[in-house]
C-alpha cells in the first residue's frame, strides 16, 4: 500500500512499486499550503469519480490510476475493504483528489495539519483551513 508523510513544506505520497508500476506515477509531492480537506473516507468506494484514464482494475482487489473529471484528475490507489484516506487540494497541484488506502486511516488524516480522524469523510468532508 501507498504511504502518506510529511517532507517540510510538503505532503509526499509514496505508492508502493507495483501501485507504481500500474498507475505509471511515482512520488506525488503536494504543498501543504495546498490541502483544503483530508479525512477517512467511510465506504472505499466513496472517493472514485469521473471515467478512468489510466487505470489498472482487479475486481475486488484493488483500483489504480488516474480518473478525469470536470474538475480536473483524481489519483486512485484503493483497495476494497481497506481503510482509505482522502486528501482534497486547492489550487495548481497535479490531482484534485489523492484517495490511497493505508494501513492506518486514522493516523495517516491526523499526519497532515488540520486533518482530523474523528469525522469520517463522505458527504461532508473534513476542511483542513
Amino acid at each position: 500500500m501507498a504511504r502518506l508523510l510529511i517532507d517540510g513544506d510538503d505532503l509526499v505520497v509514496r505508492p508502493s512499486w507495483w501501485e507504481k508500476l500500474a498507475t505509471g506515477h511515482g512520488q506525488i509531492r503536494v504543498p501543504l499550503s495546498a490541502v483544503s480537506r483530508v479525512g477517512e473516507a467511510t465506504a472505499w468506494w466513496r472517493p472514485l469519480r469521473g471515467t478512468p484514464k489510466r487505470t489498472s482494475y482487479l475486481p475486488g482487489l484493488s483500483h489504480l490510476g488516474v480518473w478525469q473529471h470536470g474538475d480536473g484528475q483524481d489519483f486512485i490507489a484503493v483497495h476494497p475493504w481497506k481503510p482509505v484516506v482522502v486528501v482534497e487540494t486547492r489550487g495548481q497541484t497535479p490531482f484534485a483528489r489523492i484517495a490511497l488506502s493505508v494501513s492506518d486511516a486514522h493516523a495517516a488524516a491526523d499526519l497532515v495539519p488540520g486533518g482530523d480522524s474523528r469525522r469520517p469523510w463522505g458527504d461532508t468532508p473534513v476542511r483542513a483551513d
